[in-house]
C-alpha cells in the first residue's frame, strides 16, 4: 500500500509525506523516487536541495554581503530597487537573501505600509526549494526556507498594533461601539478581546465610563462568549450596573479572577459590597461566602449580611457550615438560642452535624 499526502503546516511551509506499507510493516523501496516526484509536484515542482546546501548558502560571505546592502533598501522602503537587486541573484542564493532580509525585518520590528506589503508578498511566495527528510518508514518534504511564517507573523503583529491604536482613538472620542467592534468570527473576536484588555489601562476615566455604560444600553453585548471584557470594565469603572451583569452571567475564569481581586481589596467598602453581590451566582457563591467568612476581623456589614443568609433555606446551611468551621461556632450557637426562626436553628444544627 502506498500513501502519499501533501499539505501545508501551520507556519505556511509545504510538505509531502510518503508511506509504503507492505506485509504488515512500513518500508521504503523502489517507490522512493516516485514518492519524491509526487512530493515535488505537491509543492509546485520545487527544486530539491540538502540541509547542508541550505546551511552553506545561508552562511556564505557573498550572501551576507548582499544582505548587508539590501537591508539598507529595506530600511528606506525602496522595494522597487530591492526586488530588482534580488532578481539579479541566482535561485538558491536569492532565497537565502530573502530569508535573512525577513529575519532583519523581524529584528528591526519597525513597519510602515510599504514594508508590510513587501513582507506579505514574502509570506505568500511558494517554496522554490525543498528539503527531503527520511523518518522511520516515511519521507517528509518541506520547504528549505521558512521565512514565510516569520513575515506573516510580523505583518499580523503590525496590523494588530494599528487596530489597537485606532481603538484607543475611537474610545476617547466616544465612537467605539463595542458590539460592532467585537462581534466577528470567533478567532477575530478573541484577538480583539485581547487587544481591548491590553489597551483598557491606557484609556481615560471618561472613556472607560462611556464604554461601561454600553453594557446597560446595548443588548447585543449580552451575547459575548466570555466575561473578560465585562469583568475588566467592571473593575476599571467600578460601575454597579456592570457588576450586576457580571454576577448574573455564567461564571468563567474571568469572573472568578475578578472575585478574587475583590477579595484582596475587601477592606474597601465597594469591593466588599460586590463580594456580597456575587453570592447571587450559583457557581461563585461558595467562593464569595468563603471570601467573606475568611475576613479577619469580619466587618460589621459582612457580619450582618451573613446573619441574614442564615435565615434562608437555600444558602443558610452553606453559610452556617462555613462560619462554624472558621471559628464562629459560638456566635452561631448564640444566634440559634435567641432566634425564633426554625430555619436558622435547622441550619445551625446541620452545620454542627457536618463538622469533623
Amino acid at each position: 500500500m502506498l500513501i502519499v499526502a501533501g499539505n501545508q503546516d501551520g507556519f505556511g511551509n509545504y510538505f509531502s509525506l510518503l508511506i509504503i506499507h507492505q506485509g504488515g510493516g512500513m518500508r521504503l523501496g523502489r517507490c522512493m523516487l516516485i514518492g519524491l516526484l509526487i512530493g515535488s509536484m505537491a509543492t509546485a515542482s520545487a527544486t530539491e536541495v540538502t540541509e547542508q546546501e541550505v546551511s552553506r548558502v545561508m552562511s556564505s560571505s557573498q550572501v551576507q554581503q548582499q544582505v548587508d546592502v539590501l537591508s539598507d533598501l529595506y530600511n528606506t522602503s525602496d522595494f522597487r530597487a530591492l526586488e530588482f537587486e534580488l532578481s539579479q541573484i541566482s535561485g538558491l542564493k536569492q532565497e537565502a537573501v530573502r530569508s535573512q532580509l525577513v529575519a532583519h525585518a523581524v529584528e528591526l520590528d519597525v513597519l510602515d505600509q510599504a514594508k508590510a506589503d513587501w513582507l506579505q508578498a514574502q509570506a505568500e511566495r511558494k517554496p522554490a526549494f525543498n528539503v527531503v527528510q527520511q523518518g522511520d518508514g516515511y519521507l517528509v518534504t518541506q520547504s528549505a526556507f521558512h521565512y514565510g511564517a516569520q513575515a506573516r507573523g510580523l505583518v499580523l503583529k503590525w496590523q494588530q498594533t494599528l487596530l489597537a491604536q485606532k481603538m484607543v482613538v475611537q474610545a476617547e472620542v466616544g465612537e467605539l461601539v463595542l458590539s460592532e467592534w467585537i462581534q466577528r468570527d470567533l478567532p477575530t473576536q478573541t484577538t480583539r478581546r485581547d487587544i481591548f484588555l491590553a489597551q483598557l489601562p491606557s484609556l481615560s476615566d471618561q472613556a472607560v465610563i462611556a464604554l461601561a455604560a454600553q453594557f446597560t444600553s446595548d443588548s447585543k453585548l449580552v451575547w459575548l462568549p466570555d466575561n473578560a471584557i465585562i469583568a475588566a470594565l467592571a473593575a476599571a469603572s467600578g460601575e454597579e450596573a456592570v457588576y450586576h451583569l457580571l454576577w448574573r452571567r455564567r461564571s468563567d475564569q474571568y469572573s472568578v479572577a475578578e472575585l478574587q481581586r475583590l477579595t484582596e481589596r475587601a477592606s474597601e467598602p465597594e469591593a466588599l459590597e460586590q463580594i456580597m453581590a456575587a453570592t447571587i451566582n450559583p457557581s461563585l457563591k461558595l467562593q464569595a461566602y468563603r471570601s467573606l467568612v475568611g475576613l479577619n476581623p469580619l466587618p460589621p456589614t459582612a457580619r450582618q449580611f451573613l446573619k441574614g443568609k442564615l435565615d434562608e433555606v437555600e444558602d443558610g446551611k452553606l453559610v452556617a457550615f462555613e462560619l462554624a468551621r472558621n471559628g464562629y461556632l459560638d456566635w452561631l450557637e448564640q444566634l440559634a438560642l435567641v432566634s425564633s426562626s426554625k430555619v436558622l436553628q435547622r441550619n445551625f444544627e446541620a452545620a454542627v452535624t457536618q463538622l469533623p
